[in-house]
């Protein structure tokens, strides 16, 4: 029976976390125990579970004497999340460049090109499938397990707040060039260079993300 019932959680856990990252559940949006029950057919105890492991996930917040709530967008949060973005990803370069095997030069490629060929012809979706697949693809190859729990922790996050971008301002950057100068570092064989070129990739990303953000809160104030 608890076998069951956790299996009944992690489904609602995938379906609501499903809704938060592309988006149809809006940040800031109010999650109702009552309303998720019903709307799902489960029990309140099973999306409270759920709401838990969201919430691990850093996608929902527990209001104190209002529930839940999907987490909001902030300048804070861009911050936040895209320097810790950077100090893990930055980790992992410095490893991927100390070990450039053929396997490691041939994952590196074609995530690389799977870039390219969006950029020339995928959707939106696909860009930011492209490009998230691209940025998991260097955690994988550190070959460090401890980084990839923290990083795959937060994975979905991540994947979140670039959704979110993505659907306010489409198609802002260029895959190919915005991503050749870390596989360019990368390929150098110098830990120092690919990680002082991933801290720049976020960094310029940041940046552009709280400029805009900035500018949709004035058009909305």
């Amino acid at each position: 029976m608890e076998i069951e019932r956790l299996s009944f959680a992690d489904r609602a856990a995938d379906q609501l976390r499903s809704e938060i990252v592309h988006g149809r559940l809006e940040p800031g949006s109010r999650l109702v125990e009552m309303d998720l029950a019903a709307q799902l057919g489960i029990g309140r105890g099973t999306v409270r579970a759920a709401l838990s492991t969201l919430e691990a996930e850093d996608l929902v917040v527990k209001q104190a004497y209002t529930g839940w709530a999907v987490r909001d967008i902030s300048e804070r949060e861009l911050r936040e999340t895209y320097t810790l973005r950077s100090a893990l990803e930055g980790l992992a370069v410095r490893l991927v460049a100390r070990s450039l095997t053929s396997e490691v030069r041939d994952r590196l490629d074609k995530a690389f090109h799977r870039l390219r060929e969006t950029e020339e012809k995928g959707s939106s979706s696909d860009r930011v499938d492209a490009d998230l697949d691209f940025h998991r693809e260097l955690v994988s190859l550190a070959g460090h397990r401890s980084l990839s729990r923290q990083y795959f922790g937060l994975s979905n996050k991540f994947e979140w707040l670039y959704r979110w971008s993505e659907k306010h301002w489409p198609c802002r950057i260029d895959l190919v060039s915005w991503h050749q100068p870390i596989i360019d570092a990368i390929l150098s064989g110098d830990p120092h260079i690919a990680e002082q070129a991933i801290r720049e990739h976020c960094e310029n990303s940041l940046a552009d993300d709280v400029r805009d953000f900035a500018e949709l809160q004035r058009q909305s104030a």
